[in-house]
């Protein structure tokens, strides 16, 4: 009998164990700031804020840009509430993308404050950033005299190790390399265990800084299959929708085999659908035979696709979303995701598409069939994995609803997407409610990027109904996509129904929009005062904005307070460099422009209200005048917001203007500081 074990963990570097091993969490900025925190850095043409929090530790930073165009960040590494120049993070710029690394301390209730490196990542424009890190620790435990190695991970970045999301990989077949991507066989949630030989473990305590883990033996699990190429393919038996004949992947031994997971919800699916078809048809005589694995949870949805698609091959269809039970098998996270099976039954090739589908076929249809000698196992490979399964929206309801018999209530479910990414076709309904309680599903539809919404559902209590309290869940269900692969989700969250007692109205938050227009109209106003020489009014009016926005804060009114400071914001969003006169190109400049051998696309974007875009228009323009190769188009970002979004101009839903877009490197220049000497250096890079 195996004897619990207390494996001490060591910190560890992400890039020794693989990508698997590092967490990435995406961040929303605002800009403002729920509480007291002061900026002493240089003077930002933009600023978003954000509060990194690992354990008890809150870190306020800071994501500004400069006049000049160049981004930096700030971190209130020593937690006193001001930033200060000297809190600058060194950061790498290229790709569309800035990069800052930084150590900050966590600080984990009941354990001891540790170092915690982290990356911050910024895709140039947005209103958010990536945090990636992780900080995994590795150990070894002793399992019949041999070592095992076992890494742990924070995956949800709070700096508190057993919590939420994190998660664990052991070396389980000791081949020294460990497969802990989202479907690998060797990684396991905090309440999976896992099984080296013929021993289980389970993690009994974690200790929150990550120092050590303890493992208790448990009852025999079977190890999880391995998924990677070069392994057999887990057999299953289904029955073929629709006409509900039983087969097994097992029968298809002899022909070479696509198991397909997609859904018709499923965009990147059904982009890929019209291939498998050609496909099909090309190779169905020669033994080759798909086998589809429908999560969708519509049979009319289904039937519809088969019927305009004229899809024949045997399909797997549960209706149960992710519950399907091949999905659950093969550990399907994302679709579409595939496994190319040769005639031996084993594993060959993951997620094949396009052409490469094509082939991988032709070459597998080509190989010795089972009966003869076959062929020598692959390399073992693994799988490139597009992202973590992670839920994006964040679920609030109230910890009880009051109803009276006979009556009805509106339950307020506050939904927000704290991702980049669209939330499609939300649901909200009511799991396992009790006898009397009815509650049809609410469809909420769609949430945008960090966008918000309330779904009130309406729960309806019988008459003669006892009085009590009754805990019920409520299930949110939606599905989301990032690039080619899609994730469907399922979140709950638990509140109690008083029957007998009152409904309460429901207190929607404080929406001062007439004050979030007399602030905007007040800056402006300000603004125009400003310039005429009435620099007094023009600054009580300031005054006045930023005391109500302090008062926001003081009075807890948080969100108020960052949609206050976006309305601010809107005045100081353009790079307000105002220029007298118009600029003269210089002569050095026409002699540069002259050298040209390339076009060169250059897209201003500009709107009226832009004080200084009449500089940059007027700059671009000469230069397009001296040289031939140069080629200009002025673009009104207030018209084409999509345009604006697209080239990093619009941030956060507001413009950093004027900025002048090189096409052919696609970079971006703000501002009109040294805006001739930049261009050049562009243009050159560029044009010859």
């Amino acid at each position: 009998m195996a004897l619990a074990q207390e494996i001490q963990l060591e910190p560890v570097s992400p890039e020794a164990l693989g990508g698997w091993a590092q967490a990435v969490l995406s961040f929303r900025l605002h800009p403002t700031l729920s509480r007291d925190v002061t900026f002493a850095g240089p003077a930002l043409a933009m600023a978003q804020w954000g509060d990194i929090t690992l354990g008890s530790h809150r870190y306020a930073m800071v994501l500004g840009v400069r006049p000049d165009g160049e981004a930096g960040l700030w971190v209130d590494g020593d937690r006193d509430g001001r930033i200060t120049p000297e809190e600058a993070v060194p950061g790498l710029r290229g790709n569309g993308r800035v990069v800052w690394e930084l150590e900050l301390l966590a600080a984990p209730a009941g354990g001891e404050p540790y170092p915690y490196p982290l990356m911050v990542v910024w895709p140039e424009g947005r209103g958010y950033v990536y945090l990636v890190g992780g900080a995994p620790r590795r150990g070894e435990l002793v399992v019949d005299g041999k070592r095992v190695t076992f890494v742990l991970v924070d995956e949800d970045l709070d700096g508190v190790f057993g919590t939420k999301d994190d998660f664990y990989a052991v070396d389980v077949d000791g081949d020294g390399a460990i497969h802990g991507d989202p479907d690998g066989h060797e990684r396991f949630a905090l309440g999976e265990a896992f099984t080296v030989g013929t021993t289980s473990f389970a993690l009994a305590r974690v200790a929150p800084s990550g120092s050590w883990v303890l493992l208790a033996p448990t009852a025999y699990v079977p190890p999880k299959a391995p998924l990677i190429p070069g392994h057999p393919a887990p057999d299953f038996r289904f029955s073929t929708f629709p006409d509900g004949k039983s087969l097994a992947l097992s029968e298809l031994k002899g022909k070479v085999v696509l198991l397909d997971f997609w859904a018709t919800w499923c965009g990147p699916c059904m982009q890929e659908l019209p291939h498998l078809k050609q496909v099909y048809e090309r190779f169905q005589d020669q033994g080759f035979e798909i086998v589809g694995v429908s999560l969708d949870t519509s049979e009319r949805d289904l039937r519809a696709v088969l019927s305009s698609q004229g899809i024949r091959w045997p399909l797997s269809f549960e209706g149960k979303r992710w519950d399907n039970p091949v999905a659950e098998l093969y550990r399907v996270y994302q679709i579409p995701t595939s496994f190319l099976i040769d005639r031996r039954g084993v594993i060959r090739f993951r997620d094949p598409t396009g052409d490469e589908l094509e082939r991988a076929v032709a070459e597998l249809l080509a190989e010795p069939r089972a009966e003869e000698p076959p062929p020598e196992a692959p390399p073992v490979a693994l799988p490139e994995v597009r992202g973590p399964p992670k839920p994006i929206l964040e679920v609030q309801v109230p910890t009880e609803v009051g109803v009276l018999p006979g009556g009805a209530t509106v339950l307020a479910v506050k939904l927000a997407n704290t991702s980049p990414y669209l939330a499609e076709e939300v649901r909200v309904l009511i799991h396992g409610s009790p006898e009397g309680i009815t509650a049809p599903p609410l469809e909420v539809g769609d949430i945008p990027p960090f966008g918000e919404r309330t779904a009130d559902l309406t729960l309806t209590a019988a008459e003669g109904m006892a009085q009590g309290n009754i805990p019920i869940t409520i299930d949110i269900l939606y599905h989301y996509c990032i690039g080619d692969s899609c994730f469907q989700m399922s979140q709950a969250a638990g509140t109690a129904l008083a029957i007998g007692v009152a409904p309460t109205a429901a207190r929607r938050a404080w929406s001062p929009w007439w004050l979030l227009l007399l602030l905007g109209v007040g800056v402006v106003v300000g603004w125009f005062l400003w310039g005429r020489g009435l620099s007094g009014v023009g600054l009580v009016l300031l005054l006045v904005a930023g005391a109500a926005l302090a008062a926001g804060v003081f009075f807890g009114q948080s969100r108020q307070a960052q949609l206050i400071g976006a309305v601010l914001c809107t005045s100081c969003v353009g790079i307000e460099e105002v220029h007298a006169a118009l600029p003269v190109l210089s002569q050095e400049a026409r002699a540069a422009l002259a050298e040209l051998v390339r076009p060169v696309h250059l897209v201003v974007f500009h709107a009226p209200w832009c004080r200084s875009c009449p500089y940059a228009i007027s700059l671009v323009e000469q230069m397009a005048q001296a040289s031939p190769f140069v080629q200009v188009e002025l673009v009104d970002a207030e018209e084409e917001p999509a345009r604006a979004e697209a080239a990093g101009v619009s941030r956060s839903g507001r413009l950093v203007i004027p900025a002048v877009l090189v096409v052919e490197t696609s970079q971006v220049l703000f501002g009109t500081h040294h805006l001739e000497a930049q261009l050049l250096a562009l243009l050159r890079e560029a044009g010859r």
